[in-house]
């Protein structure tokens, strides 16, 4: 148990009263049992069957710091970026950045694949890989490391956004479904570089972002557990992906963090997975094949 009495001290308790997680020593952390695990399993299972794949390529958890300085994301979220050092052996007190960095998020390592060429036709990706964002808050959901699953397009403005604009119905549906209330609620997003801050009303008013907001745990006013985005041609401009009659791509994204649809799916049904709703039925038993 923790010694401080706080909500998310409160609620870290509960999942390991429930079962479903241990304490990792590092804020954001938490060691997964094989309860929770099979959760996340039948969670992949159902996001397979809504994205009609055969299943997610998974991306390492690093990245090459040119990559993601080409997308912006060191400039707009430098305090979230986790860059990976080796101790150098002449001295063990200091590090050497090898030119890595930790993915904080599952898409960008779709981008370098199409990066100075052009899309013939709307190209579709299921991606999936564990990510990392340094976040100050120790409160439940904000994990520093955490699975994401993304769903992303790349093609022309109105196939692109219409692919969007689906992915919304298919989250309601979905979450309807696992029996977690959750709010759309128009946001904003990391894409657009270091005048993105600047531009929020402005993304605001395009409706580029949209986040399903639930509750994570008993006293969460609320976490967003996925989202659905529009980059507009952001990245295609970063990346200089072009489209057959000339013009630069757009490109969409359909996340869904994990961990947080499972912490939601737990705040929801309680601990007794037998008494969850449709997912249920997809779980393994823990312990058994997958």
């Amino acid at each position: 148990m923790t010694s401080i009495d706080t909500p998310a001290a409160r609620a870290a308790d509960d999942l390991t009263a429930g079962g479903w997680a241990l304490p990792a020593g590092a804020v954001g952390t938490h060691r997964f049992t094989p309860k929770f695990e099979a959760v996340i399993a039948g969670l992949q299972a159902r996001l397979t069957a809504l994205g009609g794949t055969e299943g997610p390529v998974w991306h390492p958890p690093v990245l090459s710091r040119s990559l993601i300085d080409r997308a912006e994301y060191a400039e707009s979220f430098p305090h979230l970026l986790g860059s990976v050092n080796a101790m150098a052996p002449q001295n063990a007190t200091e590090g050497d950045a090898d030119g890595v960095v930790l993915a904080p998020a599952a898409c960008y390592p779709v981008y370098p694949g199409l990066a100075d060429g052009t899309v013939e036709e709307q190209a579709h990706f299921d991606v999936a890989g564990y990510c990392y964002r340094h976040e100050a808050t120790s409160e439940l959901g904000r994990f520093r490391t955490f699975r994401m699953r993304e769903f992303v397009t790349v093609g022309a403005e109105e196939p692109v956004t219409a692919w969007r604009n689906a992915w919304i119905e298919r989250g309601e549906k979905l979450f309807a479904e696992l029996g977690v209330a959750v709010e759309v609620k128009s946001a904003t997003d990391p894409f657009f570089g270091p005048g993105g801050r600047l531009m929020r009303a402005s993304q605001l008013e395009q409706d580029l972002k949209y986040e399903f907001v639930a509750k994570v745990s008993p006293e969460d006013p609320g976490t967003a557990i996925a989202s659905a985005n529009c980059h507009k041609d952001h990245l295609g401009a970063r990346f200089a992906v072009r489209l057959p009659g000339g013009g630069t791509a757009h490109s969409a994204c359909a996340a869904f963090g994990l961990e947080r649809i499972a912490l939601a799916l737990i705040n929801a049904h309680g601990d007794d997975l037998n008494d969850w709703p449709a997912l249920a039925a997809a779980l393994p038993t823990p312990g058994s094949p997958a």
